[in-house]
């Protein structure tokens, strides 16, 4: 008997709800792309991105793909490995936004435009895969929040890349099934990638994923099959993830926006708990009028600390740059004494200071009652105040409601946001040029172009 939960996903994949996109899909689909983008050219000289460029042997071969900065053509995996540790190195890609559910679905773009390039698809195209990448790893994660479990998203990033890029491969509905085995059961990604002194393989997992669905889309147009039952069988993902059988709600709802439109765009280097923290810390600083600060409290929402910064000492005294970036008190330390938070702050190895590890020792850190009922309802709070050397405190409190989380940035703060993430590594004119061609994406003949405009000075 067929996987029931795969036939779901090659149904959505091979039906007309999958293509028949709106423009306003379209138009926040090119929005995440230029986050995405600029998140990656950011990253272009990262450590563990050096690395895996080194890793992407050239290859002359026609079904190739370049990887972003150098150019250098490969193997479509490797250079979907390799962009996808740029993507994620500086934490500012998307978040799906999902409660108790970790997930990235913009891991997944570098998956997408490896394929879309190699096959030379048309910018309507890529968009297409994209969301189908979106849709499919969101309602996984949606469906059975697994991290809890130990388990890590790649899993489902890995089964949404494959979606995707065998769509602009072309596949049948019997290699889309053996596609979905192969991204899938050899590739069951931990959790521990995001636990204690967290390495370098946490920019890399989501990569990996991405990779292994290039390879097992490939893999499945070459004619491999995969094992059966990937996702509903004795050992498959439900076995080993939840422990109990889940149904996929469906992937297109007519009472849902698509996923590619709600998914969350950060403004700072930071996980997305530690969002609105930032900002409350900025509003914070701003009041402070450079007092010193001799302890802080902040209240806020359970699900914004996932307990682990709570029961995990390495969230208060990271050292090193993947620990810090995933410590929203470091993130509110760092705001509150430097008035801002950026990729620098982390490069600096900012993280060590003395300054920062003191005033997070004076950190009193609590659940507020209220603001875990206002959560529930869609409405984020963060609670903030600040004890002086004097004696007096300055206190800060913002929220989020779910309008404020739909509308997002504006096009002109996503712009804002991908010429400062580019400065060093583009000049204004290519930066100019690079957005002009992303802007119009869904016009694109060849979705090479978007590579050609991707080498750094």
């Amino acid at each position: 008997m067929a996987d029931a939960a795969v036939e779901q996903l090659v149904d959505y994949v091979t039906s007309g709800a999958a293509t028949d996109l709106s423009c306003a899909v379209i138009h926040q689909a090119k929005r995440r792309v230029i986050d995405t983008m600029g998140c990656a050219l950011a990253a272009v000289d990262a450590p563990p991105a050096r690395i895996a460029r080194e890793l992407a042997i050239p290859v002359c071969d026609a079904f190739t793909a370049r990887v972003i900065g150098d150019l250098a053509r490969t193997t479509p995996d490797l250079a979907a490995f390799a962009n996808g540790v740029m993507v994620r190195y500086l934490d500012m890609n998307d978040d799906s936004g999902l409660p108790g559910s970790g997930a990235h679905p913009s891991d997944n773009f570098p998956a997408v435009l490896a394929v879309a390039e190699a096959m030379g698809a048309s910018g309507i195209d890529f968009i297409r895969a994209l969301t189908i990448s979106y849709q499919v790893q969101c309602r996984i994660v949606d469906s059975a929040p697994f991290n809890l479990r130990g388990w890590d998203q790649p899993i489902a990033g890995g089964i949404a890349a494959a979606a995707a890029c065998g769509k602009l491969l072309n596949l049948t509905r019997d290699q889309l099934r053996e596609a979905v085995a192969l991204a899938l059961t050899p590739s069951f990604s931990s959790y521990q990638t995001r636990i204690g002194d967290i390495s370098m393989w946490k920019a890399c997992a989501g990569a990996h994923g991405a990779r292994q669905g290039v390879f097992a889309a490939v893999l499945a147009a070459k004619g491999m099959t995969g094992p059966a039952d990937p996702i509903s069988g004795k050992f498959g993902l439900w076995a080993l993830t939840t422990g109990e059988m889940r149904q996929i709600r469906p992937y297109v709802s007519n009472t849902e926006r698509l996923f590619i439109t709600r998914t969350v765009i950060k403004k700072h280097p930071v996980r997305n708990a530690g969002q609105l923290m930032v900002d409350t810390a900025l509003d914070l600083h701003d009041k402070l009028a450079r007092r010193n600060i001799t302890a802080l409290r902040i209240r806020t929402f359970r699900s914004a600390f996932k307990s682990k910064d709570v029961e995990c000492p390495q969230a208060w005294a990271a050292t090193s740059r993947e620990t810090a970036d995933h410590s929203v008190l470091f993130a509110v330390a760092a705001t509150l004494l430097d008035g801002s938070l950026t990729p620098d702050s982390y490069d600096r190895r900012r993280y060590l200071d003395h300054d920062i590890h003191g005033l997070i020792k004076n950190t009193r850190l609590d659940i507020d009652n209220a603001f875990d009922r206002d959560y529930e309802i869609g409405v984020r709070n963060c609670a903030m105040q600040a004890t002086l050397s004097g004696g007096a405190s300055v206190a800060s409190h913002l929220k989020l409601t779910a309008e404020d989380m739909a509308s997002g940035p504006s096009d002109a703060d996503i712009e804002s946001k991908f010429n400062r993430l580019t400065q060093r590594m583009l000049r204004p004119l290519q930066q100019r040029a690079l957005l002009d061609v992303l802007w119009n994406l869904e016009n694109v003949e060849n979705v090479e172009i978007l590579l050609d405009h991707t080498g750094v000075h």
